[in-house]
């Protein structure tokens, strides 16, 4: 890894969950993203 990411992720170890949580908000605001998992898909229908 370059040296810019590896201060990154020294950075983010460090944050707090709270603080994670904030920063997570602020990226899926700052780019319109969401880092909610995918839901729905593929129904199977039970036989009968």
């Amino acid at each position: 890894m370059s040296a810019a990411t590896d201060q990154i992720l020294d950075q983010l170890k460090s944050l707090t969950l709270l603080e994670a949580a904030e920063l997570v908000k602020q990226i899926e605001e700052a780019f319109g993203v969401s880092a909610a998992a995918p839901t729905g898909g593929m129904m199977m229908m039970a036989p009968g």
